[in-house]
């Protein structure tokens, strides 16, 4: 007797369905991979757009941050496609907003107590259905999102001239 030589059907089948398998598993992995790839590129442009709104509130004289508004909000606004194309409408499926809270806090520096103004910056993005906002922090007064990633944007500044006590 002769040994046969090659592979049969079943086997030739077998191993197809092995590799199906692999690259639907490998394709579902892309997905995956696509999807956490844009959701960070959403969270680190809200996380900077924020930065930047802070440091320009940062920037403006002490006297005039101030509110008469009860929860503190002294800005809301809708960002453009053109301040923050990561969030934009055609990107994210609504419109970004903003909110800037600014509260009188006392601090202690160097051993002085003295009073600051806390500014407090929060972003939401996304449709209704899948709306998201970097802290939460204005849920209800900016459009909340569902989703909070619990990433505050927080900056203090005091009346005390910068180098002196």
């Amino acid at each position: 007797m002769r040994a046969k030589k090659g592979m049969t059907l079943v086997e030739v089948m077998l191993a197809g369905a092995i590799t199906v398998l692999f690259t639907l598993s490998l394709m579902e992995a892309l997905i995956v991979s696509a999807k956490i790839s844009n959701e960070n590129a959403q969270l680190l442009a809200a996380d900077a757009y924020a930065w930047d709104m802070a440091w320009k509130w940062f920037n403006k004289k002490y006297d005039d941050l101030t509110t008469t508004d009860a929860n503190g909000i002294i800005y809301q606004g809708t960002i453009t496609s053109n301040e923050c194309p990561t969030l934009c409408r055609a990107l994210t499926g609504a419109d970004a907003k903003v909110g800037i809270r600014v509260r009188t806090v006392t601090v202690n520096r160097h051993s002085v107590e003295t009073t600051a103004r806390q500014i407090d910056v929060d972003m939401a993005w996304g449709p209704a259905s899948d709306r998201k906002s970097l802290n939460g922090m204005f849920n209800g007064v900016v459009e909340g999102g569902t989703k909070s990633y619990s990433h505050p944007v927080s900056i203090f500044k005091s009346s005390i001239d910068r180098g002196q006590l």
